[in-house]
């Protein structure tokens, strides 16, 4: 059933940006990367100058229709009222803590959308004179929170094959095949959940009207949901400024217990702290031992696999799954609860959590465990440090492949529960943060910046207790069961670190 139908007029596509010549002669050549950053920043521009009256609408009716909608989205101070990216570094540190994997990412936003300011006024003075930053984030946060891909084949009709042509090639934009970005009014306030009851992002070219239609019945007073797509909750944060308060969004474990997921590459003294427990050795390791270089080599190896989060981090199933599409995605029913994990969470963990052994593997890795073990680790180096690919996404790793003995796994294990665990303790206890959740909620501050935070934060927590808990659940039943070929000798591994190893 279609449920709103949106005139041409009443968008605003990426395309009308590229076409606006202010933006064709002063801002095509700024270098952004990436072409969905490109898009959002030229898209998140053209909003900036309608709505400070840059661009005059004149007779022209579909140009007063986007300054009319350009001047209705949340302003700076609007958004800075609930949205963390404009929340400032020692809130978001107050509110997640500095071990957050979610204030990590909130910083690495916040730094890519002023970057994206500076590369733009680097490029046009003009654009600096007439934008502020202020008024460039609020447009950009508004693009990247309300605006609708509508993907598939353009038609000549909007786009000639000249014009199409001239943007693929001057923007690396191909409108044609890939679609627009759109800022559509009437459809830019449906919230999200996973369970939507609405569906936005069509278009008809012959009627040239945007459409948006039930997918399930809804009932009368029932809101009108949307889906995003599905997001981490983190993500959702950082880009819509909420997550799902019902547990139906997906939170992430990490074993990054020493160092921050950034996007430049560590110290690799940042990287030591991984290997002060020397474990399956009986001495600890120091500069004198013969074991020493093998270290070094793990610690460069850790190094170079630091900022990829695949290697780290362990996106872990919804807490609750359900197919119920909720009434509202803005209040809270009577009985309401703070989502946790049911037992459904350590069957996920079984077949999924050694995706993330590889820097324990390396970490617990003796040269009883491997011949020549020196040797492989430095092939699998070269690779990492000859790689075109970027550090964010590393490529396939011999050790990731080698069959690993049962003592050795053992040691896996044992570091992923270290890891976790020492993730965990940089939290406060998860009954803390359920009571600050349930004071804010007898509050009425359940759509805040205070309220979001503390959902995120129990995700993570409860996430590490996750993992936590599937690892010393399987260590248990290893030294319950005496696997075969787990020997004492080789299975040293130390509850404190090593003196000398400490950072």
């Amino acid at each position: 059933t279609v449920l709103m139908e949106i005139p041409r007029q009443l968008m605003i596509w990426d395309l009308d940006a590229v076409r606006n010549e202010f933006i064709k002669k002063e801002l095509l050549p700024t270098p952004i990367s990436g072409k969905v950053a490109r898009r959002a920043a030229l898209l998140s521009s053209y909003l900036a100058l309608l709505r400070n009256d840059f661009i005059s609408p004149a007779d022209d009716q579909t140009l007063q229709s986007q300054v009319s909608i350009a001047k209705a989205l949340p302003s700076y101070e609007d958004y800075k009222s609930f949205h963390p990216v404009l929340a400032s570094v020692e809130k978001l540190k107050s509110l997640l803590g500095a071990h957050s994997p979610t204030f990590t990412e909130l910083l690495l936003l916040q730094q890519s959308l002023n970057n994206e300011y500076d590369s733009l006024i680097a490029t046009s003075e003009k654009f600096a004179a007439l934008v502020s930053r202020e008024d460039y984030i609020s447009c950009r946060l508004a693009t990247q929170s309300r605006a609708f891909q509508i993907p598939g084949i353009i038609p000549e009709p909007e786009i000639s094959i000249a014009e199409h042509e001239y943007y693929s090639r001057e923007t690396g934009i191909d409108f044609r095949n890939d679609g627009v970005v759109s800022i559509e009014v009437g459809n830019d306030w449906m919230n999200s959940h996973v369970n939507n009851n609405v569906k936005v992002g069509g278009y008809d070219a012959v009627k040239r009207i945007g459409q948006a239609w039930a997918t399930k019945d809804i009932q009368p007073g029932n809101e009108l949901i949307n889906n995003y797509g599905r997001f981490d909750d983190y993500v959702l944060f950082g880009q819509y400024g909420f997550v799902p308060a019902d547990g139906t969004g997906t939170t992430v474990a990490t074993v990054a217990a020493y160092h921050y997921i950034g996007d430049t590459l560590p110290d690799i003294g940042a990287m030591m702290p991984y290997l002060q427990y020397d474990y399956g050795y009986s001495e600890c390791i120091g500069e004198e031992s013969a074991s020493f270089k093998l270290k070094e080599l793990k610690a460069r190896y850790l190094q170079q696999i630091a900022i990829d989060p695949s290697r780290w981090t362990l996106r872990l199933p919804p807490r609750v799954s359900s197919d119920v599409t909720p009434s509202s995605t803005t209040i809270l029913p009577e009985e309401y609860s703070v989502p946790s994990f049911g037992s459904e969470v350590y069957g996920y963990l079984e077949t999924h959590a050694l995706s993330i052994s590889l820097p324990c593997r390396l970490i617990t890795l003796t040269e009883k465990d491997l011949t020549n073990a020196e040797d492989f680790l430095m092939q699998d180096i070269v690779t990492l440090e000859d790689a075109t690919s970027s550090p964010l996404d590393t490529p396939r790793l011999k050790l990731e492949d080698l069959e690993v003995s049962p003592a050795w796994m053992v040691r896996t294990i044992h570091c992923l529960l270290l890891m976790a665990n020492r993730q965990k303790q940089m939290y406060d206890p998860i009954d803390n943060k359920i009571q600050e959740i349930t004071t804010l909620i007898q509050a009425g501050k359940t759509n805040t910046l205070e309220f979001n935070s503390a959902q995120v934060v129990a995700g993570e927590v409860q996430s590490q207790e996750a993992l936590e808990s599937w690892a010393l659940d399987v260590l248990q039943s290893v030294y319950q069961s005496n696997v075969e070929g787990v020997s004492p000798d080789e299975n040293i591994v130390r509850s404190e670190p090593c003196r000398h190893s400490q950072s």
